[in-house]
């Protein structure tokens, strides 16, 4: 997750690069740091103007996860 304004536009975007921790029982971080970055997450999406994600499956994971609309997000290809 990376936080920026848009110095031409003035526009708040974040850039969400992964959501894995939200949908594997087995991943490696513990209870509470899943729930930081979560929270983290939910608190970064409400001050976005504009959501950028890496891939398909990150996009979809924001409308499932954070109800974001599909059609708002922006998929970046690096």
């Amino acid at each position: 997750m990376k936080r920026y304004v848009d110095r031409t536009t003035g526009e708040r975007i974040l850039e969400v690069s992964d959501l894995s921790f939200l949908k594997e029982r087995e991943h490696p971080y513990g209870w509470f740091k899943r729930h930081r970055l979560h929270i983290a997450i939910h608190i970064a999406l409400r001050w976005a103007d504009k959501v950028m994600a890496s891939d398909e499956e990150t996009a979809n994971d924001l409308a499932r996860f954070y109800f974001i609309p599909k059609e708002t997000i922006e998929i970046t290809r690096n």
